[in-house]
Parts: C-alpha cells; sequence; structure tokens
C-alpha cells in the first residue's frame, strides 16, 4: 500500500469536500537576546507555536453552488469539531478564516481556501462500533484469502478437482436462491457465481486469484444488504442461511481417480475451508446494521457468534487471531444498541397499530418490528413501545 491508497476524503463536521493541496505551518517561539560585546545571543524559549493548517477545497459541476453553500455554513458554525485531513488524518480544529474564489469564465467551479487551527483543548475521536466491526471483518477475510493454497495435482486430479468444486458453486447458487434476496443482490450473486463457474479452470490454476474471486462474491453479499436496503427485519433469515451454508459438513465430492489423489482430496478441504470461511464474514457483515426489535438484533448475534465458534477449533493461527477479534467486535457492535422498550403495556380490546404506536411514542415500523405484528389493524395482547 502507497501513500496514495492511505489518502482519504477530506471533511469538516461530516461535510465531504474534494481538495487537492494543502499546506502547514508549525515552529517554536524563540526569542533571541542580543547582548553588547558578546558573541553568541541568548535564545529563550517561549514554547511551541500553534500550527496552522490550509486546505485549498474546490467545488465542481452542475450542483457546485449548493455544494459551495453547505460547506460554508459547516465552517461558519462555532466550536471546535473534527476535520478529516486528507493527508494529516484526524485532528480537532476550529475554521479561524476561509475565502471564496469563483469567476463566470470557470463556470460551475470554485475554491475555497480554509485555515484551521487547533483548538485548544485536546480530544480523543469517537469511534463508531459497527464501522470497527466491518473493518475487522474484512481484515478477517483478508487473512483467510492470504492463508488459501493449492497443492500441485495430477491433470486428472485437477480436472475432476474443478468439476467438484464448479458443483459446490451451483450448490451455493441454489442456497442464495433459496434465501430470496432483494432482486438487485440476488442478480448481481448470481452473475458473479456463474462468472467464476465460467473462468474456474482459469482461477484454480492461481489459487490466490480463485480466493480473491470468491472473496469478492462475499464481500458482495456482506455489503449488498445495505446497498439494497435489507431490512432490519429480514436480516436474521438472511444471517441464518449463510450461516448455514458456512457450516454445513459437505466436503468437495472427488470422482474417478482423483478420489484416491491425496493432493486432490486435501484441496477438495482447502476449497471447503475457504467458502465456508468467507461466507462467515458475509453472515457477519449483513448482520450489522440498526435494529428496531430486540429480538432480531439477538437473533442474528447469535447466529454469527455460533457460526464463528463451529469454524475456530479448524483455524490454523493467524485466521483463528483474526476470527475471535472479528467476533467481538461484531459483539460489541450490535449490543451496545439500545433497544428495551420504553414501556409496556397489555391490550385486551384490539387496536391499530398506528394507534397504539401513537400512544406509546414510537414510529409505527418500530412497533410493528417491535412486536411481530401479524395484522396491524387488529393488535392485541402484551406490547412493548
Amino acid at each position: 500500500m502507497s501513500w496514495r491508497d492511505r489518502l482519504s476524503r477530506a471533511s469538516f463536521r461530516g461535510f465531504e469536500f474534494l481538495t487537492e493541496s494543502h499546506d502547514a505551518k508549525g515552529g517554536r517561539r524563540l526569542a533571541v537576546h542580543e547582548y553588547p560585546g558578546a558573541e553568541i545571543p541568548g535564545v529563550e524559549d517561549l514554547g511551541g507555536k500553534a500550527w496552522e493548517w490550509k486546505l485549498n477545497a474546490y467545488f465542481i459541476g452542475p450542483d457546485y453552488d449548493l455544494e459551495r453553500n453547505g460547506l460554508l455554513e459547516k465552517l461558519n458554525e462555532p466550536g471546535a469539531a473534527w476535520l478529516n485531513h486528507p493527508w494529516l488524518g484526524l485532528l480537532w480544529v476550529r475554521a479561524q478564516r476561509w475565502s471564496l474564489h469563483e469567476s463566470t469564465d470557470k463556470g460551475g467551479f470554485c475554491t475555497i481556501a480554509i485555515e484551521f487551527v487547533p483548538s485548544g483543548e485536546t480530544v480523543q475521536p469517537t469511534q463508531d462500533l459497527v464501522d470497527v466491526a466491518f473493518d475487522r471483518t474484512r481484515k478477517l477475510a483478508d487473512v483467510v484469502v492470504a492463508d488459501f493454497t493449492l497443492e500441485a495435482m495430477s491433470a486428472g486430479g485437477m480436472t475432476s478437482f474443478v468439476a467438484a468444486v464448479e458443483g459446490k458453486l451451483e450448490g451455493l447458487r441454489q442456497m442464495m436462491s433459496l434465501a430470496t434476496l432483494p432482486l438487485t443482490l440476488a442478480n448481481q450473486v448470481t452473475g458473479l457465481i456463474a462468472g467464476i463457474k465460467g473462468e474456474l479452470a482459469a482461477l484454480m490454476a492461481i489459487p490466490a486469484a480463485y480466493a480473491f474471486a470468491l472473496r469478492n462474491l462475499t464481500t458482495t453479499l456482506g455489503a449488498g444488504a445495505n446497498d439494497s436496503d435489507l431490512a432490519d427485519t429480514e436480516r436474521p433469515r438472511v444471517v441464518a442461511r449463510y450461516a448455514r451454508a458456512a457450516t454445513a459438513k459437505s466436503a468437495v465430492a472427488l470422482s474417478g481417480v482423483a478420489a484416491t489423489d491425496g493432493a486432490a482430496r486435501r484441496n477438495g478441504l482447502r476449497a471447503e475451508a475457504l467458502q465456508s470461511r468467507l461466507l462467515v464474514t458475509a453472515a457477519a457483515e449483513t448482520a450489522l446494521t440498526n435494529y428496531r426489535a430486540e429480538g432480531d438484533r439477538d437473533a442474528v448475534l447469535t447466529t454469527v457468534t455460533a457460526a464463528i465458534d463451529a469454524l475456530l477449533p479448524s483455524l490454523p493461527d493467524a485466521v483463528f487471531q483474526a476470527a475471535v477479534t472479528a467476533r467481538a467486535a461484531v459483539a460489541e457492535a450490535l449490543l451496545a444498541q439500545d433497544l428495551k422498550p420504553a414501556a409496556s403495556r397489555k391490550v385486551v380490546t384490539p387496536l391499530p397499530a398506528v394507534v397504539l404506536a401513537h400512544r406509546l411514542g414510537v414510529d409505527v415500523a418500530v412497533f410493528l418490528a417491535r412486536n411481530a405484528v401479524r395484522h396491524p389493524l387488529f393488535v392485541r395482547g402484551h406490547i412493548d413501545g
């Protein structure tokens, strides 16, 4: 990874903007005393000078003026805030002054030179637990891919091995269809599986290429839950489907001469382990969302932790450590959600859900999810708000 890869998009108070250059000024406050007849002056160090950071932001496009105004509003808010500096990282600063430049001959483009100074107080950045959990699951996937290798096989063994892995991928495709994923995500996943199957022989010649292709598939599964707006009430079912596929005991079945080929059998176990471990990361990422019902949150947490626990005994050291770290991060992120009902009551005469939600002071969708309402017009029994 080079310095270019480590650059991030600039933002202030959560408002993102483009920037192409920056300046930073620092120094020491030195008082130099020159004495009559002395060749060497006296220097008194009065401490460090306050840093000054200057970012040159720019906006471009047909709606550049709306984005420009958004940043100017953030700059004009009083008090300190976090600046995500592309070159220097997170800085707790105050916006001291800024200047705007735009002209008619450069329509659709403007620049803002912004000067930041230290806030005058020390504050530690708060970490978003969901972001941390996503990062840990992605690192687990990285370690799983790096751990994947294949032994050399005979031509016949390779042919049978590729056919067996193709069968496993077909089984994975069928599992995805049974998971009833959102249409956009289902089509995307089906296309990726078809692409891997079409290039399987070439991918297996370079094991790392196959591992990366499978990782791309499971990353799509995990990220696709958010991209396709998969409801929190649907996630326990989808996570459970991924977890069952990950922990199912069905090694790659070899036929013919490959069935007695030791290298082919060991490679079959490695291919099975790769798929299982990456599916667990997809289950963990799918589980990471904001839940409205404590039961849904607890269901996905139990499923993910049980799936990871089932794989732990067979994991090599590096993958084991990454899996344990990811498990802890997912549990911490989900358990941090306060889903305890603010009020509870018993409804004897059936009432519409919208009426009960209003009386309890909660959103209707939250009420429906939290109480697993079967019919929104006739709700009765014990309810939580």
